[in-house]
């Protein structure tokens, strides 16, 4: 074990398994990218750089890292928040393990990671309670479309004195948001039904529910993007969360991109 390398550099290609690595990355550059682009004083810099750090340790399969990331990242955010006397942002911190959990062990629990030290049974047992789990946040919680769709507005919990922002949608803007909300429920049950009950559905597949996630968290994005103008970023969120939801599922389920072999 003497000449292991500390670090792993992924092979870069086409194959799912390759794809659903750069998602994963693409996902923690998205976060640090909105970390920078709030930078106001130094204390600040540190959220962009924990979850690059964070990012780039589980890229390169850096010993430990699912497990420091999970619990890192939420404890860095907890000692900020009343560091700079929000000591109310720290219960964010408490969403932000099952978040970065799941963004951290998904792909794993997909691929079939050696290091886990799981059977196939389990793995796929607890792959589809945390996908699950993490759909309904990212769909329920974390989005803004259900507000959009049932109230035809959405706020923006900015954090600044002034107050929060809340945005109105044209008819048509609410009309694409209930297109998202109900992506987003279908895909879920779809996943739900097929992945995590194992019933047949005919043709369907895990991954088409994975695939209605995406729709439904572009979506997401694209309202943020067009109503709220939150910039570009959204966009790249949006290709990273339909490269975990879609590629999880289809990795999961399928076997062939499976890392067992090593």
């Amino acid at each position: 074990m003497e000449g292991t390398p500390i670090y792993k550099m992924p092979t870069i290609d086409l194959s799912a398994k390759s794809l659903l690595t750069l998602a994963q990355l693409g996902f923690f550059c998205v976060f640090a990218y909105w970390g920078y682009e709030d930078v106001g004083t130094t204390i600040d810099w540190i959220f962009p750089i924990i979850m690059l750090g964070g990012g780039l340790a589980l890229f390169l399969s850096l010993p430990n890292a699912r497990i420091a990331t999970t619990l890192g990242i939420p404890a860095v955010m907890a000692i900020m928040a009343i560091a700079v006397g929000e000591p109310e942002m720290a219960f964010w911190a408490i969403f932000m393990i099952l978040i970065i959990g799941s963004l951290a062990y998904i792909p794993a629990l997909a691929m079939g990671d050696s290091s886990l030290n799981l059977d196939e049974s389990t793995r796929k047992t607890r792959f589809g309670i945390l996908y699950t789990v993490f759909a309904l946040f990212m769909v329920v919680m974390f989005s803004v479309l259900m507000p959009s769709a049932l109230d035809g507005e959405f706020t923006d919990d900015s954090g600044e004195e002034e107050g929060d922002l809340v945005y109105t949608l044209e008819s048509n803007d609410q009309n694409i948001a209930q297109v998202g909300l109900a992506l987003g429920i279908i895909g879920i049950l779809v996943f739900v039904i097929t992945s995590v009950f194992g019933v047949q559905l005919g043709p369907v597949a895990p991954w088409h529910g994975g695939a209605l996630l995406s729709g439904a968290v572009s979506i997401d994005s694209y309202l943020w993007y067009t109503v709220a103008d939150s910039g570009v970023g959204d966009i790249f969120f949006a290709l990273a969360a339909g490269g975990i939801f879609t590629l999880s599922a289809l990795i999961a389920n399928d076997g062939s991109d499976s890392v067992e072999e090593e």
